[in-house]
């Protein structure tokens, strides 16, 4: 009993160690993973926060907080517009200016900060270059002499800035498109937002009726104009009209064209010449189109990826030839895009469109097969020959008509198609693009037989254009080392035929083709 209760005991607080063990190990296991997600969300969040900041610090410069002037002897810094955002600092860690060819580093006590007029005097080596500002959030500012990014004024009055926005539910979306005014003379076209110091007087200003902006995604949010938006001292003939005539009275002003999202969906038809199955994405989703079908999406501005850009169509592969197609261009409202990803307009008028995506054809696979044969001598090469040995013995050498073996593997006696210095297994088809090669033959054999034979190789080819006839060509090969002296070598030309050429032959292939490398034997003997 007692050695029972010891023994319960003993397993007992053996399990209790052994959850103090897992205990020790397991809580700070997760407690590092838990920080570790938690560290993760929390860089996840700051590199977030700093992309928002970076991209609101160009705005707030392009809107007027501050705007940058950059005066030749000076960079002058104006706080010219409090309408669209809160006043901010402009931290300035580094100043390079452009002198011989490269970038050079102005010695200034950085940091800057900017938080309201600021003029900092430039030394004479920097003035009338053009220079870079560098701030705290990574934006780089690239000024020349006299130029400006914002509204700026050199006299207190302030300046116009002319933007445009889509006015979706969730805010607002800043989009840059052109606008077309007269406020300096002449009428010119200007990329929003754009600004104008000291302006005062009477102008026109006309802004596109459809303007875009695409998402991250790239999906596109096209607008349509809906009004004029004006802040300080400005007055228009017509808030609602693309065309207006504008007053300023100066000061800080702003002129905004306002746009409302397009929501009409329309029916897009996708096809595709020739007929083939390819992979599209439209508005950030992806379509695999058999041919042609149908889809939706929204009317106006409308961004296409063609993503499959080449394929081959089989359709003749049995015949011989494989059609090799490769990306034109795309037509939608008798638009030709030339480009694989671009973004078209649909306008939101119609209820119907059609997409082509147009294949050319710019090379072809053709089927060749590349057979061998080996034949004799014709009769009038039979006779007898004196062989001279080491100067001292001859024999005499009656010279026959044998016929070579059949090699089953020609591989394995070296011999193959040679196509532009690539090599082909005789007997096995294979594909090659079209063009112009340059063919022969190569090896040479030993069949097995009473006495030997040598042959030699790319004596004759013949190349036949199914179904056309055949054309036949010779070649005078030298002998190789081992020929036998005393004999003379000549060309024989086998077959009565009116085209011949020599060897490599260049030959330009467009179509299936058998094409025969003929081997001859180019001395043989029968010991008397």
């Amino acid at each position: 009993m007692k050695l029972s209760m010891s023994k319960g005991l003993t397993n007992a607080i053996a399990i209790l160690m052994l959850i103090i063990v897992v205990l020790v190990i397991a809580i700070p296991m997760i407690t590092f993973f838990a920080n570790s997600q938690q560290a993760g969300s929390a860089k996840l969040a700051l590199v977030n926060n700093y992309i928002f900041l970076k991209s609101l610090q160009v705005k707030q410069v392009e809107y007027g907080h501050p705007a940058i002037y950059y005066a030749n002897s000076s960079i002058e810094f104006y706080y010219t517009n409090g309408t669209f955002v809160p006043p901010t600092n402009l931290t300035i860690v580094k100043i390079l200016y452009f002198s011989g060819g490269v970038w050079l580093n102005l010695s200034y006590n950085y940091p800057i900060t900017v938080s309201s007029f600021t003029n900092l005097t430039l030394p004479s080596y920097v003035q009338s270059k053009p220079i870079i500002i560098v701030t705290s959030l990574g934006n780089v500012f690239f000024l020349t002499p006299k130029s400006s990014i914002g509204p700026y004024s050199t006299s207190a009055r302030g300046g116009l800035v002319i933007g445009a926005e889509i006015a979706e539910p969730s805010g607002p979306i800043g989009v840059s498109t052109n606008v077309t005014t007269n406020i300096d003379g002449s009428y010119k076209n200007y990329t929003t937002p754009t600004a104008f110091p000291n302006q005062t007087g009477t102008f026109v200003v006309k802004a596109p009726e459809y303007v875009f902006y695409e998402r991250p995604n790239g999906s596109i949010v096209t607008g349509v104009f809906h009004n004029w938006i004006v802040g300080g001292q400005v007055t228009l003939n017509s808030t609602n009209s693309r065309v207006a005539q504008v007053t300023l009275g100066g000061g800080s002003m702003s002129l905004i064209a306002n746009y409302t999202p397009v929501t009409k969906i329309i029916t897009l038809q996708i096809s595709s010449y020739p007929s083939t199955k390819f992979n599209i994405t439209v508005d950030g989703i992806s379509y695999t189109i058999n041919g042609s079908e149908n889809i939706t999406a929204l009317a106006g501005y409308i961004n296409i990826s063609v993503n499959t850009l080449q394929f081959n169509n089989t359709n003749l592969e049995s015949k011989g030839i494989i059609y090799h197609y490769t990306y034109g261009s795309s037509l939608i409202n008798s638009v030709n895009y030339p480009v694989d990803n671009f973004i078209a307009f649909i306008n939101p008028s119609n209820n119907y469109s059609d997409l082509s995506v147009q294949y050319i054809n710019n090379y072809n696979y053709i089927r060749i097969e590349a057979n061998y044969s080996a034949i004799d001598y014709p009769e009038n090469v039979t006779g007898i020959y004196l062989y001279n040995v080491i100067g001292i013995f001859y024999y005499i050498i009656i010279v026959s008509n044998v016929t070579p073996l059949t090699l089953n593997k020609p591989s394995q006696y070296g011999l193959y198609f040679e196509l532009n210095n690539s090599l082909y297994n005789y007997s096995s088809p294979f594909w090659i693009k079209n063009g112009t090669y340059s063919l022969s033959g190569i090896g040479k054999f030993v069949p097995i037989g009473y006495l030997p034979l040598k042959y030699s190789h790319e004596e004759l080819i013949s190349i036949s254009s199914l179904p056309s006839t055949y054309i036949n060509v010779t070649y005078t090969n030298h002998p190789p080392s081992i020929f036998q002296a005393g004999l003379s070598w000549e060309t024989y030309e086998f077959l009565n035929t009116s085209s011949r050429t020599t060897l490599p032959a260049v030959i330009t292939i467009n179509s299936p083709l058998n094409i025969t490398v003929v081997y001859t034997w180019y001395v043989g003997w029968n010991q008397l």
